[in-house]
């Protein structure tokens, strides 16, 4: 879906938006998209529309829109878009086409009000709603389109540089590299971007100030992290691949920082500690399991605590205008709020963000949960648990049902109107119970809770592997039972259209998504699989686009 949502709006904004940009920015990322070929892109479409969606619809309008865009276009051959940014990282794009036959791919141009006139000596002139060059590389049977004369001339061997793509074989991907000349130049660039996508960010209705505040604050650190990696990355690829055959789709990318940056340095301290909870078995193989041994540098514990200090006004903002709640209700919320904003804030102390999740099936398709996290305040969870009979009618806890000198455990029993949910998963009479220790937050849920707690807590003892695990982050997630789940706690509430097409599209066997990222020597590498029925769900989305809009 998202390699022809790509491409067509590539398309148009290149035929139909031209914009004078200023001089090119030499210290400008250089952006690269390849699309294997079309009948690839068209094979994948009736894959997930027709052959898994079943959609038969959705499939005849895409079938019908497609070849529009493809007249004189060599089908079998690689596409290869660049992104072409100049001062202040204005947009335009360099399309790189294989034709099969030039002239229909002119009279193509035509159909979208574009005129291509040819010149005696050069590129073709074009005109109309798109004015700019085309280039066509006889010998390689190529044409390259740019607004720039330069830009078109500059290309001689159309696959060059995306090369390692091609022989990869992803069916889309990415390339986008970055002189270390030019760190300086490309921040300074970022800031007059910065400053228009914040201005976008505009105060919703109703929305209280804090809330507005933190939504930009939000919005704030997620542009540090991007220009980060726009500025400071030496080499990233990112490629996708719709395995009919495998039934499966996997995502992959590589990135590897600008030595000395401050991304190299973040990189560098990934995967050089073990984990508090290397020594607890986790098999990647449940509905839930996943670690995460993820460093913090100084510029995100500086946004973390950041965010914290306007989520806390924000969160008890909303208590207090809850009007289901009584006054004693908003004041025991309010203090939750503050202490659990305190519990996390105190963990990033460590440096670090260190947890784990672990599900195991059990009897009669139930499961037992085990999670931990790592913090230096845990003493406060106690108090959060004594404060939720007063926060939540009909609510009742048991305290300290565990109770030694290192490790207290607290029981959470299930609510009536969440029990339905609840022992969909984990069984009837099942509860919630959490745990701390001065060193982590503990949680299971399902048979033997106490337990498993118990026998991890003394396993975080014992002395760490002496190899530290290359994997920052590592997820396997069985999303059937979590939307049934999900599904009788919410009801009618929420997107049940979007809840119910999942939960058609998978089966308990196919419903499976997993993700690796890890650290290989001065890079980082990410795996991302998903499985079968995930994909019909996509198939579905784009079915249904299909047919309410095109």
């Amino acid at each position: 879906m998202s390699r022809i949502a790509h491409l067509v709006f590539i398309l148009l904004i290149c035929f139909t938006v031209p914009q004078p940009v200023a001089a090119e920015n030499k210290s400008a990322p250089s952006i690269s998209l390849v699309q294997i070929n079309a009948d690839g892109m068209i094979a994948d479409l009736k894959y997930l529309v027709l052959d898994l969606a079943d959609e038969k619809k959705g499939w005849s309008n895409l079938e019908e829109l497609l070849p529009t865009f493809l007249e004189g276009i060599d089908k079998t051959r690689p596409m290869r878009i660049d992104i072409l940014l100049g001062e202040n990282q204005k947009e335009r794009y360099r399309l790189i086409l294989p034709v099969s036959d030039l002239g229909k791919f002119r009279d193509n141009l035509e159909v979208f009000e574009i005129s291509s006139k040819k010149q005696r000596k050069g590129p073709y002139i074009l005109g109309n709603l798109f004015e700019g060059f085309m280039n066509y590389l006889q010998k390689e049977q190529y044409v390259v389109i740019s607004e720039k004369l330069s830009e078109v001339e500059e290309i001689t061997d159309p696959l060059q540089r995306v090369q390692e793509l091609i022989n990869a074989k992803y069916d889309f991907s990415a390339l986008i590299t970055n002189e270390k000349e030019g760190v300086e130049e490309r921040k300074k660039s970022m800031i007059s971007t910065r400053e228009q996508l914040l201005a976008a960010v505009k105060k919703k209705r109703d929305e209280t100030d804090n809330a507005y505040e933190l939504r930009k604050l939000a919005f704030t650190h997620q542009m540090d992290e991007l220009e980060r990696l726009f500025v400071q990355s030496e080499k990233m690829v990112i490629g996708w691949t719709t395995d009919a055959a495998a039934n499966e789709g996997r995502l992959v990318f590589t990135l590897k920082a600008i030595e000395g940056s401050s991304l190299d340095e973040s990189i560098k301290q990934f995967a050089t500690k073990p984990s508090y909870f290397a020594n607890v078995p986790v098999q990647m193989d449940g509905i839930l399991n996943g670690r995460i041994n993820h460093p913090l540098d100084e510029m995100r514990k500086e946004n973390i605590t950041a965010f914290y200090k306007l989520l806390l006004p924000s969160l008890q903002e909303r208590i207090q205008a809850n009007k289901d709640l009584t006054d004693e209700q908003k004041s025991a919320g309010k203090k939750v709020a503050a202490l659990i904003i305190e519990m996390l804030d105190a963990g990033k102390e460590a440096s670090l963000i260190d947890g784990f999740i672990d599900t195991k099936s059990v009897a009669d398709n139930k499961y037992t949960l085990l999670g931990g996290a790592r913090s230096t305040d845990g003493a406060k969870l106690k108090e959060i648990v004594e404060l939720l009979p007063k926060v939540m009618k009909d609510q009742t806890v048991e305290t300290d049902v565990v109770n030694e000198e290192s490790l207290k455990i607290h029981k959470i029993n299930i609510k009536d109107q969440y029990k339905a949910g609840f022992e969909e998963l984990f069984g009837a009479g099942e509860a919630l119970y959490v745990g701390s220790t001065p060193e982590a937050l503990w949680v299971a849920a399902g048979p033997d809770s106490i337990k498993r707690i118990t026998e991890a807590s003394k396993l975080v003892k014992e002395p760490a592997p002496e190899k530290v695990s290359p994997e920052v982050i590592e997820l396997n997630v069985k999303t059937l039972p979590w939307l049934k789940m999900v599904n009788k706690l919410r009801g009618e509430k929420g997107n049940q259209e979007i809840r119910e097409m999942l939960i058609k599209s998978l089966t308990s066997t196919d419903d499976t998504f997993s993700f690796v990222m890890k650290r290989e020597g001065e890079t980082i590498d990410g795996k991302a699989k998903l499985d079968k029925g995930i994909l019909k769900f996509i198939g579905n989305v784009i079915a249904k686009f299909s047919k309410e809009t095109l």
